[in-house]
């Protein structure tokens, strides 16, 4: 498994897998996570008349003023490494891709020892904005329902991230951390990376409002012989800091737990919910279509069938309102891990 981010001194756990690869400036991945192609079978059931009590909008909040001028680079070292970030742009445009260029020095007399899994050097920002709204407290079985939906999608916590990553990668895949794929950068050599943030509010969520950002670079290494046993807790952490800005869309969406609340609300999903085994390889799903602006909550059912079933109400993030119900078949190539 590979390790967890820090954020300011709370993990936010997640892996991630594949080799190192380096994408084109000119080539942004695809977004996770979007509704199928209308081309694709899939079921959708309109919304019956279904009340959803209590407030069902977004909550606007007051936009701050962005900054003129603001800096794309910051620069930090230690230990002999200097760690370069340099954004292409800032502020980023929330629900638009922005990369950033990561750049490695090696200033000391020996080589630098790490190991990359995903990125090289990781580029995140908690607390971005104000704190995830929780929603409604109900009842149960409601409330268990509820954090089997959003549980699984990181959302333990209050915090709003911002996270990059090298092409192919999302933040749900795993595998390469079980295998120890170690690096070395000589004496006076460089490396550089490029990562993209998607837009979003990590993972798969509507984009985060107009907010400053404190985002950081972390590379960890080791100095010396490769072959040598170089425990994790060991590792030197050098950080860089770059005070970054996020310029919002000037529409409010629906945050994840009040979207839950809403399609809880809906009796086509109550009673699947109701008649399945939570977890044990039936999954909640809440993820945010940037297509369609719509929140896909529901399940994922693949512990017993030859082909995953995904059963999703679909709820406008503008408005509240349940749109729909979706029962397809979920295609991880297409649709991502959830």
């Amino acid at each position: 498994m590979r390790p967890s981010r820090l954020f300011g001194g709370s993990l936010l756990g997640f892996v991630l897998s594949g080799c190192l690869a380096l994408p084109a400036p000119s080539s942004p991945p695809q977004l996770a996570g979007s509704l199928p192609p209308s081309s694709r079978a899939a079921a959708v059931t309109p919304s019956p008349s279904i009340a959803t009590p209590g407030p069902s909008t977004p909550t606007s909040v007051p936009t701050p003023t962005i900054p003129a001028d603001l800096a794309t680079r910051a620069v930090a070292e230690q230990d002999g490494v200097r760690l370069t970030i340099e954004l292409d742009r800032n502020p980023m445009p929330a629900g638009q891709p922005t990369w950033i260029t990561t750049t490695i020095t090696n200033s000391g007399g020996d080589a630098v020892v790490y190991v990359p899994c995903g990125e090289i050097v990781y580029v995140s920002a908690a607390g971005v904005g104000p704190p995830w709204r929780p929603g409604r407290n109900p009842p149960n079985p409601a409330a268990i329902w509820k954090t089997y939906l959003l549980d699984h999608q990181g959302l333990q916590t209050k915090d709003r991230y911002v996270l990059f990553f090298v092409a192919g990668q999302t933040g749900a895949s795993s595998g390469c951390g079980d295998i120890a794929h170690v690096t070395t950068l000589a004496p006076g050599r460089t490396v550089h990376e490029r990562q993209s943030w998607d837009g979003f509010a990590f993972r798969q969520f509507a984009p985060p409002p107009t907010a400053v950002i404190d985002l950081v670079g972390r590379f960890e290494f080791d100095r010396g012989d490769p072959l040598a046993e170089h425990p994790p807790e060991d590792r030197h952490r050098l950080e860089v800091h770059l005070e970054t800005w996020i310029a919002g869309l000037p529409d409010a969406f629906l945050d994840p737990a009040e979207a839950a609340d809403i399609a809880l609300t809906d009796p086509r999903l109550t009673a699947l919910l109701a008649s399945r085994d939570l977890r044990n390889g039936n999954e909640g799903v809440a993820r945010f279509d940037p297509k369609t602006a719509l929140y896909q909550i529901g399940m994922l059912e693949s512990g017993s069938l030859p082909v995953s079933r995904a059963h999703l109400v679909l709820v406008d993030a503008r408005t509240g309102e349940i749109v729909g119900f979706v029962e397809r078949d979920w295609d991880y190539d297409v649709d991502g891990y959830p």
